[in-house]
């Protein structure tokens, strides 16, 4: 039987679209506030009151350095693990679960990702100061630059792509 000799579809690897990426971090922040946050969720109700208002929680954690130092440890410990989820499903896999989800993947500017790459990426999640002002300054930074990286992708050296086939 003769063989057909059909042409290949070509490929490329491109910037990922940006409806794609916000999805992929929206089901990624889904399953971090599953897996990482609402265990923590307790702690944070046996310091606060349910039934506190905003004010009243607010004169509370002031009139004692102890509910602060309290909350900022845990705040700091729960950033750690968000940025362990991230850093360790990039790692092994150049992809979190939203990502897969949305058939996008991180690769380096360099041959391989590394881990410096994987955590300058993560940096937006630390909950400390200069970091907290990458919370606003990071994703803006995908809308203004050609190949919609965030500022910590650019200083990371790494974009999130995928494959485009041509027809």
């Amino acid at each position: 039987m003769p063989r057909l000799n059909l042409p290949k579809e070509k490929t490329f690897t491109g910037p990922a679209l940006i409806w794609k990426r916000i999805a992929a971090f929206f089901i990624d922040m889904i399953i971090v506030n599953i897996v990482v946050l609402f265990p923590f969720r307790a702690l944070f109700r046996n310091i606060i009151p349910k039934d506190y208002s905003f004010s009243e929680a607010y004169k509370l954690l002031g009139s004692s350095s102890n509910y602060a130092s309290y909350i900022s440890s845990v705040s700091f410990a729960m950033s750690i693990l968000v940025i362990l989820y991230f850093f360790m499903m990039e790692r092994k896999m150049s992809q979190t679960i939203g990502k897969m989800m949305m058939k996008i993947y991180v690769v380096s500017d360099n041959k391989e990702l590394k881990a410096w790459q994987l955590l300058a990426r993560s940096l937006v999640f630390l909950p400390v100061f200069p970091f907290v002002l990458l919370w606003a300054v990071d994703p803006l930074f995908m809308f203004f630059t050609k190949t919609n990286q965030r500022l910590t992708e650019i200083l990371g050296k790494t974009r999130v792509v995928e494959m485009y086939t041509l027809q």
